[in-house]
């Protein structure tokens, strides 16, 4: 918490020592970021898509949880009938399928919080470079997300000017679900 609080002491000390002729050139913006995830049409999209995509997950899980109960009862209803053997073989046989379809349930979870990591990783990326280039184009130096300021003048939020960039830059995403680039993402080497 101490490394957060950090920056934005460090903007606030470099405020209080700027000259007086940069007193009306914005130093400072705030970013509302929760806002611009949850209202930018990209982000909406890879919600629909993710849950499309949970909803034919669950039903192929549900679909397989069915199958595997009607043969959990016949195997109950074969116990007096087998062999210790037979039945213990039948009971293994069984709990290998039932292992099986819970490797499949935290594959595809698995799948799921993966895409949306890289789903997210892609927006966030245009929210950096718009708040950049918005740097670049009114002059403030440092950008706070409003999440961490407790008073703000309403005239330094960018939120809105960010979101527009967003949803022009990026209006919609496609989520991949594969594999592959699960195992390409899984290579890539952390860059921070």
């Amino acid at each position: 918490m101490k490394l957060l609080r950090l920056p934005l002491l460090a903007a606030v000390a470099m405020l209080a020592t700027a000259p007086a002729a940069l007193a009306d050139a914005p130093l400072i913006a705030t970013v509302n970021i929760q806002q611009i995830m949850r209202d930018s049409t990209a982000a909406q999209n890879v919600r629909e898509q993710l849950d499309s995509k949970q909803k034919a997950f669950q039903a192929e899980i549900t679909k397989k949880q069915d199958q595997l109960q009607k043969e959990k009862a016949e195997l109950d209803k074969k116990h007096s009938v087998l062999s210790k053997d037979a039945f213990e073989e039948k009971a293994r046989a069984f709990s290998n399928k039932v292992t099986a379809v819970q490797k499949e349930v935290q594959s595809k979870k698995s799948l799921l919080d993966n895409a949306f990591s890289r789903s997210l990783g892609d927006i966030q990326k245009v929210v950096t470079d718009s708040i950049a280039d918005l740097a670049k184009e009114k002059g403030f130096q440092v950008a706070i997300p409003t999440s961490e300021v407790l008073y703000g003048d309403p005239k330094l939020d960018i939120s809105d000017e960010v979101l527009k960039r967003l949803n022009q830059k990026l209006p919609k995403l496609d989520v991949k679900f594969d594999a592959a680039a699960d195992a390409k993402s899984d290579a890539k080497p952390d860059k921070e």
